[in-house]
């Protein structure tokens, strides 16, 4: 008796032996499965830009990589040309980014609506907010050629001190079409003259015309300028600093200040005639106001005024 349960107690340990070694990951029975392990890169680098809606350029130490952009991950929030802190892997022959964050503090996005005025030069153009003419430069990324002058524009940018940067642009309204030499301007309504006639109060950019000189006039000064229009772009013909109106078809003004080697600001008044059908009943004195007129050998001809 004592024989047979000890014979069976080896062949209990020889099952139970074959029974563990069969549950092995034999690779005649399983495929294993292979985890590579990820390497997780660190760099402080610079964001370059978003290329397309999955991945972004990024320059770390001094060359620019394209990474795809990890899942979930956006960078809207933050500004083109800014100093990151990124975390990324290779994957597949490329890089993908897990994490991208800010380095420091970062410039604020400024979103503003205003009338594009046109290009000042290549790289940089001249929009007017609140009335107000103000020279932007372009991004890298920032597109103007298909912007006709004197559009509507909703924008974003950022103050820079020395300068404003453009960071984008869209068109909220094209200037009025089929009726050539319209222009689009904004300023504070004065008043009316007389039954047919308004006085607005403008700020405004204008360009250098060709021999014109700032030289021996001051900001703050009181100017007598004659100019004509290109365009939506206004051009000074000629320009003196004067201690009492002169006669003549000039406009006087104050001078605000050089924006450029190619252009100046001015604070004027101009009178505009109203066009046939338009009356400035509804306008309060002092209120901000956008509108249209057609440049006109005696004065501006109102089209379309409102407030702002």
């Amino acid at each position: 008796m004592t024989a047979k349960l000890g014979v069976r107690f080896l062949l209990t340990l020889l099952v139970l032996a074959l029974m563990l070694f069969g549950s092995g990951c034999r690779p005649d029975d399983l495929e294993a499965e292979v985890h590579e392990e990820q390497v997780v890169h660190e760099d402080e680098a610079i964001l370059v830009g978003q290329t397309d809606s999955q991945s972004v350029e990024i320059e770390v130490a001094g060359q620019t990589i394209n990474f795809a952009l990890g899942e979930g991950l956006v960078v809207s929030g933050i500004s083109d040309g800014s100093a990151v802190l990124i975390s990324y892997v290779e994957q597949e022959g490329r890089f993908v980014l897990r994490s991208i964050e800010p380095v420091g503090d970062q410039e604020e996005v400024i979103r503003a609506e205003g009338v594009y005025v046109g290009q000042i030069d290549n790289h940089s153009v001249e929009i007017q907010l609140n009335g107000h003419p103000a020279a932007f430069a372009l991004s890298e990324d920032v597109k103007v050629d298909n912007i006709a002058d004197g559009s509507r524009v909703e924008i974003t940018y950022s103050d820079e001190g020395q300068r404003l940067l453009l960071l984008s642009v869209t068109v909220v309204e094209e200037p009025v079409s089929g009726d050539e030499g319209i222009l689009t301007g904004e300023g504070t309504y004065v008043g009316q003259i007389d039954s047919r006639s308004v006085e607005i109060d403008i700020n405004r950019a204008f360009m250098l015309g060709e021999g014109v000189s700032m030289d021996d006039i001051e900001d703050g000064s009181t100017v007598a300028f004659t100019i004509t229009e290109t365009g939506q772009r206004a051009v000074i013909e000629s320009i003196e600093a004067v201690d009492e109106p002169k006669e003549g078809e000039v406009l006087h003004g104050t001078l605000v200040g050089i924006i450029d080697a190619q252009s100046v600001e001015i604070r004027y008044f101009q009178a505009f005639a109203l066009g046939e059908d338009l009356n400035a009943d509804h306008l309060v004195d002092g209120s901000e106001v956008v509108f249209t007129y057609r440049d006109d050998p005696d004065r501006p001809v109102l089209k379309t005024i409102a407030e702002r």
